[in-house]
């Protein structure tokens, strides 16, 4: 007997202006927004078993605001640790996670980031519904590449320019797969998928979930 079941939320997160921005050597602060940010939660279930699977559109999510948001996810759903898998798209244009950051609209962003990511998790449980689930690799070629690469003199630069005459070779290969899980639902389907390629795309100091947040 399938006893699988699959829920879904997908909750607003976009940081106030004023914010820091994650993802470069230089101070950035938030003026403008080009697209929202979101936390999404996939919820799985499987007889006595739940988990939850959350991808929040930032850059990094920092140890001890991490540490936050598992023990109120834990709190507020009464799963256990284990239960949980936190994920960021890594996104360059989005805010900082400092509890300790100077800036106090980071410190008031991390309040909310928390708050947020649990109501997501709560909401995901609660969509849990009967799923089938199925599963798809594919490819997605010519749009990553290895930026790191080996020189002649010996080291190892990222980024050194194309064409470079000092290359060697570049330090792996790229995988282009495409992993797909999808979960149908009787009246709908989710998707959960994952492609290895750096969200650094739009740069600038509005806030974006950069190509992550349009995929």
């Amino acid at each position: 007997m399938n006893t699988l079941q699959a829920g879904f939320s997908r909750i607003k997160i976009t940081p106030p202006m004023g914010c820091s921005v994650y993802g470069y050597f230089v101070p950035r602060f938030a003026d403008g927004v080009l697209d929202e940010l979101y936390v999404r939660t996939l919820a799985l279930s499987c007889g006595d078993v739940k988990t939850v699977l959350i991808s929040i559109d930032n850059g990094g999510i920092a140890k001890e605001t991490l540490a936050l948001i598992t023990d109120k996810i834990c709190q507020v759903t009464g799963l256990p640790m284990q239960a949980l898998y936190i994920h960021e798209t890594h996104t360059h244009t989005g805010p900082f996670t400092d509890i300790h950051s100077e800036n106090p609209v980071d410190v008031e962003y991390v309040h909310f980031l928390v708050e947020k990511v649990a109501e997501s998790a709560v909401a995901a449980l609660a969509d849990l519904k009967p799923a089938r689930m199925g599963y798809g690799i594919g490819t997605a070629p010519r749009i990553a590449f290895v930026r790191r690469f080996r020189m002649k003199d010996g080291s190892v630069q990222t980024n050194p320019g194309v064409d470079n005459p000092g290359i060697v070779a570049p330090i792996g290969d790229v995988d282009e797969r495409v992993n797909v899980l999808r979960f149908d639902r009787e009246d709908d389907s989710l998707v959960l998928m994952n492609f290895g390629c750096h969200p650094d795309v739009v740069g600038g100091c509005k806030i974006s979930a950069d190509w992550p947040g349009l995929v």
